[in-house]
């Protein structure tokens, strides 16, 4: 069965977390493996910010971020904004991403929130979700997608 927590419910899960995040975006990212210690480090004392994590049988099985802000300049007007979904090679194609998309979107909904950004680099994978181009923004690696979702009401993101 698939659990989805807050990170410091489940701190056994960090190691797991920082290697997804290193293996995944480490080198075009520009962060060495101690900035990605650090970014967590920042989102646990940071009141509004959060981590979640899937667990399944009590193991990582893939994780979400919740940003307030993302460090994208060209869009520091956009909040909140959805980042670093990472599902484990292992557990891909078995409906993980989207129950993280829920839960983080229902966690939005919930605290009043009616629409929220994320970047892709394959937007393609979020339209089935629900989920739009609003612009193309440059970052280090390369181009990306900023993604918007609107929704009205926590039981719009409950009914999805």
């Amino acid at each position: 069965m698939l659990e989805i927590c807050p990170l410091n419910q489940a701190p056994d899960a960090l190691n797991q977390c920082l290697y997804w995040c290193d293996r995944e975006w480490g080198g075009q990212s520009g962060f060495a493996f101690e900035d990605w210690v650090a970014e967590f480090r920042r989102i646990e004392s940071d009141p509004v910010d959060e981590v979640f994590v899937a667990l399944a049988d009590g193991a990582p099985v893939g994780m979400v971020w919740m940003l307030e802000r993302e460090g994208l300049a060209t869009h520091a007007h956009l909040s909140p904004w959805v980042s670093n979904l990472i599902v484990d090679p292992d557990h891909r194609d078995a409906g993980v991403a989207r129950a993280l998309l829920d839960h983080v979107e229902s966690y939005l909904a919930a605290g009043g929130d009616t629409c929220a950004y994320l970047l892709a680099q394959a937007p393609g994978n979020y339209f089935t979700k629900g989920w739009e181009v609003l612009d193309t923004a440059r970052l280090r690696n390369g181009h990306v997608f900023v993604m918007q979702k609107e929704f009205n009401s926590s039981r719009d993101v409950f009914a999805n």
